[in-house]
């Protein structure tokens, strides 16, 4: 044995193999560097991974058999040994190896610890124009605030992706547990995936200080996560840092992430804070993923022609999310939305082939359920108010509702109940409405929500300049059908009729909201010739809806028939939900009788609601 150890070392075998193992190490460590800039796919990582191992027995092989001389490589057989130069070939060897190392020290150490401007986001450029403020961005609120875009999945697993939009989601949720820390919600940093623009207009839409970016790159169990914190007005980086982890403690890594940037940004951490960063966070990969999964589906639900199917593939999603991972309140909650939607679809008196009996005799127990188990593990007082109201409107507890909804605006945070201008807007509460959907907007101002509201909370308020404001300034933020009919509602209530026509031709996409848009404009004008006949239109394209009926037989001034309409709502399972839509879309007063609807009626008289609502707006065709 020591004869061959001898021979092995003579011939330099030793040394080739030691060269080559170091040379593919670095080889290998540049590729995982390089790759994601030059987006090459991991199978290249995988094939050279392969490539390397089968070679390096051939390469043990090669050095035995053969040697380098001054005439080329030779049959070691056929080499007298007196001219071996094998020596002098170990010492070139040597050289070489220390050579490489060096160069992987070297480079180890640069990845490790440069400064980290990260990789590039994929994507392409935005068309989309800032907004806000004489110099046409939107001013950041304060110096500690932060927007955390979505990481970048860099390897291609078929859950990556949602397993990086998670992890980003965590971060989000366990910074905006801190009070002096204004961090932009998810809907408004998630605008921003897969679009390649400049971080500091990034920050002027969203009216932040600092942008946080990252990356996350997985292969089986091993996991390495890049985040950077970078100050937008000039592009410097506060913190960087690089993880390499393995999957499991992908919970610890989100921690640290958000506390780092916590204290970069100069926010005090103490024990409690710290407490209340880790309880929001779900704590399980495999949860999360399938939220992520079940998110997806229920954001394309919204505004699409398929929405109940849509929500019903989501659901499965949301409830294999809590089955992993049962104290999860954000999946109960979206979970909660396909039982509204299916009694509401039944209560307005649409046909929708999507809902079946079972569907309308089940939702009512589904939907206290879940909102029961967001009650239960909610991670916020807001998230605990919102749910509150919420279910007690939507479930029919309306006692004492009026004082739920004044506690629930009451809230500082950046949580808005999702029906919460229902009980707000038509009874004397606007102001509260416009201080809760301003902090929401300021916290997730491209979500399409609190702009809708604030613009309808305006026009309840009687101030329509307000309200035009607010449209104005949203219509170039957020894509919404709604948003763009409140817009046009407030140019007819400012005088300017004839302008709202064409913004109705030119600005509104679809034709339901086309003949709506029209009719609104006809009743204000007291045409009521030319609203009956958008009113047929309406309903020969896009009925039976019995809630829009009643409003537009309110707004032409038919009481008999709203009555009637609103009779017949206030009978069906729900109903309450549909006559409160129509009072708050109606922007007309009392667009029904109370004696007309029992039902509604009764459960009025307890909440502490007034009636009848105010009328911000003059339809002259309704006297009453």
């Amino acid at each position: 044995m020591s004869g061959l150890f001898e021979e092995l070392k003579r011939r330099n075998v030793f040394r080739v193999a030691v060269a080559y193992l170091v040379g593919s190490w670095l080889l290998l460590q540049i590729l995982d560097v390089v790759g994601p800039i030059l987006r090459l796919s991991d199978e290249v990582g995988r094939y050279l991974l392969f490539f390397v191992v089968i070679g390096f027995i051939p390469a043990l092989i090669i050095a035995w058999v053969y040697e380098l001389t001054p005439d080329g490589v030779r049959l070691e057989s056929e080499i007298d040994r007196s001219h071996s130069i094998g020596r002098r070939t170990g010492r070139r060897l040597d050289r070489a190896i220390i050579v490489i190392l060096v160069l992987a020290v070297g480079f180890l150490l640069f990845d490790k610890l440069n400064l980290g401007s990260g990789p590039s986001l994929p994507g392409e450029a935005s068309q989309q124009s800032p907004v806000s403020g004489e110099s046409g961005t939107m001013a950041p609120m304060t110096s500690k605030s932060v927007a955390v875009l979505p990481f970048v999945a860099m390897s291609s697993g078929p859950d990556d992706d949602y397993f990086a939009d998670g992890l980003t989601e965590e971060i989000i949720n366990a910074l905006a547990q801190l009070p002096a820390l204004l961090v932009t919600a998810r809907t408004s940093a998630f605008h921003f995936k897969g679009k390649n623009i400049p971080v500091e207009e990034i920050a002027g839409q969203l009216g932040v200080a600092h942008v946080v970016e990252g990356s996350v790159r997985r292969a089986g169990e091993q996991l390495r996560i890049t985040a950077q914190l970078i100050r937008a007005e000039d592009g410097f980086h506060l913190w960087s840092e690089t993880y390499d982890r393995r999957t499991e403690d992908t919970f610890a890594v989100q921690e640290d992430i958000a506390e780092k940037i916590a204290l970069a940004l100069d926010v005090l951490l103490d024990d409690k804070l710290r407490t209340r960063m880790r309880s929001v966070g779900v704590g399980n990969v495999e949860a999360f993923i399938e939220y992520q999964k079940g998110r997806e589906r229920f954001e394309k639900a919204h505004g699409g022609d398929n929405m109940i199917s849509l929500l019903r593939q989501g659901n499965a999603y949301f409830d294999a999310a809590v089955t992993i991972s049962p104290k999860f309140p954000d999946a109960y909650l979206s979970r909660a939305d396909l039982y509204g939607h299916q009694l509401m679809s039944q209560a307005n008196g649409e046909l929708d082939g999507n809902i079946t009996e079972d569907d309308i005799r089940t939702a009512p127990g589904q939907l206290r359920q879940n909102y029961d188990l967001v009650k239960q593990y909610a991670s916020t007082s807001g998230q605990q108010l919102s749910a509150e109201h919420d279910s007690a409107l939507l479930l029919g507890d309306w006692t004492g509702l009026s004082a739920l909804a004044d506690r629930t605006m009451s809230n500082t945070g950046c949580e808005a109940p999702f029906w919460i201008q229902l009980t707000s807007a038509a009874f004397g509460k606007q102001p509260q409405l416009i201080a809760a959907f301003s902090r929401l907007a300021a916290c997730d101002p491209l979500l399409v929500r609190p702009w809708v509201h604030l613009t309808m909370a305006n026009l309840w308020l009687g101030d329509v300049p307000g309200a035009l404001a607010t449209a104005e300034k949203s219509l170039n933020l957020v894509e919404s059908e709604w948003l763009k009919r409140s817009y046009i509602v407030a140019l007819v209530a400012d005088g300017r009729a004839s302008e709202a026509r064409e913004q109705t031709n030119t600005l509104l996409r679809t034709d339901s909201e086309q003949l709506i848009a029209k009719f609104m404009i006809a009743a204000l004008e007291g045409d009521g010739a030319s609203a009956l006949a958008f009113q047929e239109s309406y309903l020969g394209r896009h009925g039976p809806n019995d809630f829009m009926s009643l409003i537009m037989e309110a707004g032409r001034g038919n009481r008999n028939e709203a009555n009637r309409l609103a009779s017949l709502i206030d009978g069906r399972a729900f109903g309450y939900m549909s006559l409160m839509q129509a009072v708050f879309w109606c922007l007309c007063g009392a667009p029904f009788d109370l004696e007309s609807t029992p039902v509604f009626a009764s459960m009025l008289s307890g909440s502490g609601l007034p009636w009848p609502p105010v009328k911000p707006l003059n339809f002259p065709l309704k006297d009453w």
